[in-house]
Formats: C-alpha cells, structure tokens, sequence
C-alpha cells in the first residue's frame, strides 16, 4: 500500500504541474487541436513519469552510520502502537481511497447503464448520415463514440441541421476517446482535483473543436449562437459524453469569431519540456556509494542475510537503503520490502529510511543466536523521533560493559584462531602471498580495534565500579 500511495502522489504531482503549463500558456489560444493532443498526452505522461526509475550514485562515509561494531541489534523491537494523528490516518486512509474507487467506478458504470438502456429501449434512426437516438429522458442534445442522442420535442425543427452538425464533429474526431480515457483516470485519482480540471479542459476544448467545424461548414454564426443559447437551460447529465452547451458562456462565442493564434505559439508547449525534466530529477533514487571507513573487512566466512523490513505498522517498506558498515557493498529493499545480502559473519548492517530510525542488524551476534549461515529475520523500523528509554542505573551500566567486555574477549580469542589458521596456511604455500599479506593487514588492524576498544571499556568499568 505504501508503494501505490506514493505512485499516487508522484502521479499528482505531474498531473498538477502538467496542467499550469496548459492554464499559463495554451488555454487562451485557438490552437484546438493542439490543446487537445496537449491535455491527452500530459494526462497519460502523469501516470508513466512516476514509473521511470532514474538513479544516481551518491557517496556517503561509512563513518556516518551510527552504531558501534558491537552494538546490540535494533531489529524487532516491542513497539507499542501510537493513537495519534498519523497511525490514525495511516490506518483509514487506505480505506476512504478504496470507497472513493468504488463510487467513481459505479458512477461510470452507472452513465453506461443509462446510455445502454436509452439504445435498447428507442433504437436509433438515421438523420443527415448521423445514427440518431430520440429519447425523452435529457432535454439536451448529446453525443457518444457514433451516437447522437436528441430530445424531438426540445428541439426546433430549423435547429436540426445545426445540432447534427456539431455532433458529427464529435464524432469524427472521435472525442469520445478523450472523455473515456480522463473518466477512466477519475476513478483512480478522484481525491485529486486537477482530474477534475483536466476533464472541465479537455471537454471544453471539444466544444471549441466542435463549433470551430461548424463554421467552417458555412454555418452561419449567428443563427448558431442563437441556436445554442436556446439550449442553454439543459442540463449535463452523462459525464462521459458531449454536450452541446457544456461551458456555454461570452468566452465560447467569443471562441468562435477570435482571431486565429499563428501556429509559431505552439512553441509554447516546450514549457512542458523543463517541467517534465524536473518531475524526473524529483523522483531519481539515489544509489549510496559507501567509502570504507574505520573498520575493515573481516576476515571470516560468509553468512546470506535475508530480511523483510517493516514499518510500525506492520507494512513492507520499498527503497530503504541497505549497507555494510565500512565497506562499499549496498542494496534496496523491493516493493515487498525484502532484501538479500552476502555479508561477513563479523559485519554490522545499517537499514536507513527516511522519517525512521536507522536500525543496525550485528550480523555475528545473530549468526551465534541462530546457529546458521543462511539468517531470516524481519527488521521493523521505528519513527524517527520517538521517545527513548530513560538512562541506564549505574549497575546496569556495569552489568551491560560486563557483556561487552566479554564480548570483545571472545572476539579477540577468535581472532588470535584466525591468525594461526593464516600462519599455517602461509607455512603451506597454497594461498598466493599477495592475498595472505592484504589478510594479515585486515586481521592486523581489527586485532588493534579490538585492543582498543577493550580498553576503553575497562577504563569505563573502573571509573564506575570506584
């Protein structure tokens, strides 16, 4: 659900940038046409911008990772669920989209009921090469794919010629296509008022299409005006259709006898150049580059880490960032929120999202816990922000440097083991030395941070125990 809610906003944000280009540059020009094929393209780039996935390298140090080598794991903890604004809405939310679909689904499905039923229940006939449907239900005249739909007894017998006329634009440049496509979308995006805009544009711009054929037919302007303003009471009722006086007002008739915009003003549609390059760069994933940092690789075997990683609700958590603590080894997380990674079974794993804590998975203490090379588990992110426990007694201190003095020890123990292990097998001569010298140098320099840290934690130990 996480996935689709932000696909959802990402597709909004196109479609509501997209659109002041239509409103700042193109809306006052006669350029029909090429309004028409603007405000279709923009609606279907609003769905497929949020699914190209651009990605860049950015190299963050090691060092900026918190959490030590031999911190504890911050993984599954007891989270207690919040009652506030957020895990309420969280909560609902989905569940008001889902009602919203719903309605706007039975809408349109309701609007062809009605059309279906209107066709079933009057047949059609053929007037001026038009398939018409005479009906008594809608006052106002109103087309659909190749069908007209009329009310004979609100329509003067000298209008005919007029109305069919217009419908026959309609139904040649196939607006109909338009109107399914942006009622299709509608259901989807109904909570996003730009849908609603783009719609009121897009059937707009029809009739501006469609009075524009009119006169070109010869079509006297004025007997037309006067035509449409006698069905200027009628009522639109179908959302998927056309109709005759949709937005009939002073801008419409002035529409039809305004000057023709030169062709070079469709220029202005390269605004929606840069604004289609800023979406791209908004929704560019960053990659993390890892520098090595303070701790080395460790010489030890490997261990296959497999997670699925939650947020406080229980829900997969897509693109968290995953890496290796001081090495230049990293994934993401998929749309499921899972994650596999070959790792040292000395390594410490860093699971970063933003708005959540980092949590820090110690590979070797879960490797001791499990019993096993190949570790499952789930790693549940906490908010970032939330209150932590209260600070630890001083016998608890105590007891929790006690744990990690031993751990070091133990640590140490299995490192003077690996040592005597490269011993032999540099006495051997199988391995080449190159390879056993960089492995010295690891297993050198890890043996110093052992020691080190060692020895901060006795100094701390003294200090409390006196």
């Amino acid at each position: 659900m996480n996935e689709l809610a932000i696909y959802l906003i990402r597709a909004s944000i196109s479609m509501s940038l997209l659109y002041m280009v239509y409103w700042l540059f193109l809306r006052r020009e006669t350029l029909f046409t090429v309004n028409r094929y603007y405000l279709l393209s923009a609606l279907l780039l609003s769905l497929v911008l949020p699914l190209v996935s651009i990605k860049y390298n950015m190299a963050a140090p090691a060092d900026s990772a918190p959490g030590e080598l031999s911190g504890t794991l911050k993984v599954v903890p007891v989270l207690h669920q919040g009652g506030g604004f957020l895990s309420v809405a969280s909560r609902y939310l989905p569940i008001v989209y889902l009602i919203g679909v719903v309605l706007f689904f039975f809408r349109i499905l309701w609007q062809a009921i009605i059309l279906y039923s209107l066709i079933v229940k009057n047949g059609f006939r053929v007037v001026e090469g038009v398939r018409v449907v005479h009906n008594k239900r809608f006052v106002l005249p109103f087309s659909f794919m190749n069908l007209v739909f009329m009310n004979p007894e609100s329509i003067r017998e000298g209008e005919i010629s007029d109305i069919i006329a217009h419908e026959k634009v309609h139904i040649r440049e196939n607006h109909w296509f338009d109107l399914i496509i942006v009622e299709l979308m509608s259901i989807f995006l109904w909570f996003n008022p730009f849908i609603w805009f783009f719609e009121r544009s897009i059937k707009q711009n029809h009739e501006y299409l469609a009075d524009k054929g009119v006169v070109a037919q010869g079509f006297s302007v004025n007997r037309y005006h006067s035509v449409l303003l006698n069905q200027l009471m009628g009522m639109e009722v179908i959302g998927i259709t056309n109709n005759l006086n949709y937005s009939l007002n002073a801008k419409r008739l002035k529409m039809m006898k305004k000057e023709i915009t030169p062709r070079i003003k469709a220029m202005h549609l390269i605004w929606a150049l840069p604004v289609m390059l800023l979406l791209l760069a908004a929704f560019a994933q960053p990659e993390y580059q890892y520098q090595a940092g303070d701790v080395t690789a460790p010489l030890s075997e490997e261990v296959t880490l497999t997670a699925t990683v939650l947020d406080p609700n229980g829900d997969p958590v897509s693109g968290a960032s995953v890496f290796i603590k001081g090495k230049n080894i990293g994934t993401i997380t998929t749309s499921d929120g899972e994650f596999t990674l070959k790792v040292g079974a000395t390594d410490v794993v860093i699971v970063r999202f933003m708005g959540f804590d980092d949590a820090v998975i110690d590979v070797e203490k879960v490797v001791k816990k499990s019993g096993t090379d190949n570790i499952k588990l789930k790693v549940k992110l906490e908010v970032a922000g939330k209150d932590k426990p209260a600070e630890m007694s001083k016998a608890e201190q105590i007891k929790e440097l006690e744990i990690l003095l031993k751990e070091l020890t133990l640590k140490k123990e299995e490192l003077n083991k690996i040592k005597v292990k490269v011993a032999e097998v540099e006495k051997e001569g199988t391995v080449e030395q190159e390879k056993l010298e960089t492995k010295k140098q690891a297993l050198k320099e890890e043996y110093q941070l052992v020691n080190e840290k060692m020895k901060k934690v006795e100094m701390k130990l003294k200090s409390l125990k006196q």
